[in-house]
């Protein structure tokens, strides 16, 4: 867990050193902020539940780590397109910043569960 806390941290610090190397550019959307939050706190309960469901192990594991990355990926989804559709101006730079984030922390999610199941696996 303390590893999934510094890996938020350190994508916060390439978005802030990103904004501060890049000032004049648009590379971090007005709602990226948000997005991040979000997507760090769903990316964290969907790796719980997926951890628990591992841990309990059975047929069931499959179910909750499935169920969790659906979760995840419905309610992004859902947000950024609420987002889009309200506020249509800065369309491709929010979809851009939402996948961005999205595909960073489902890579860090999905790297940590296969390390997990791996170790259960030899056990």
């Amino acid at each position: 867990m303390i590893y999934y806390h510094l890996f938020g941290l350190g994508v916060a610090g390439i978005a802030v050193l990103l904004d501060v190397l890049f000032p004049g550019t648009a590379i971090l959307g007005p709602w990226f902020w948000l997005l991040f939050v979000i997507v760090f706190i769903l990316t964290l309960v969907a790796y719980v539940v997926s951890d628990l469901s591992i841990r309990r192990g059975g047929e069931l594991s499959v179910f909750g780590l499935i169920g969790g990355l659906f979760i995840k990926l419905l309610v992004c989804l859902t947000v950024v397109a609420v987002l889009i559709i309200k506020f249509p101006e800065n369309k491709m730079l929010t979809a851009f910043n939402f996948f961005s984030l999205y595909f960073l922390f489902t890579v860090f999610e999905v790297t940590c569960l296969l390390r997990n199941l791996r170790d259960q696996n030899q056990t």
